[in-house]
């Protein structure tokens, strides 16, 4: 009986400790984002986009998923992206990086004309 006792407290302490560990941080590419700060403000602006939970990334129609993220440097990685937009499948290799400045520089991105696309981090603010 006291072996069952000893096990239901190191599974009780287990428990505990994966409860209590932090939860893991957001990449710094994460977020919303924008061409310029007043897209920021705009909800329907196509010049908006935000990445989120790691590895999903929205434009204004066109969505995609990353399967694979090697970081690239510091503040840079490159992903493998499945995409879908405008009634159409396609795959991008784009290379995602935080400048500086905090700029978000997505070079061969999924939209776009530019080989290059920059973006300014947007505050949203919080509801009440």
């Amino acid at each position: 009986m006291r072996d069952a006792a000893k096990f239901a407290k190191v599974l009780l302490s287990a428990a505990l400790a994966g409860a209590c560990a932090p939860a893991l941080a957001a990449q710094a590419y994460e977020g919303f984002w924008a061409s310029a700060k007043k897209d920021c403000r705009n909800d329907d602006s196509p010049n908006r986009m935000s990445i989120e939970g790691g590895n999903r990334l929205y434009w204004y129609e066109t969505r995609c998923r990353a399967g694979e993220i090697v970081a690239d440097g510091k503040q840079s990685w490159k992903m493998r992206l499945a995409c879908e937009g405008e009634g159409e499948k396609f795959r991008s290799n784009p290379r995602i990086s935080v400048a500086a400045d905090g700029r978000l520089v997505i070079e061969n991105g999924p939209v776009g004309q530019a080989k290059r696309q920059f973006y300014v981090r947007c505050e949203i603010p919080k509801r009440r």
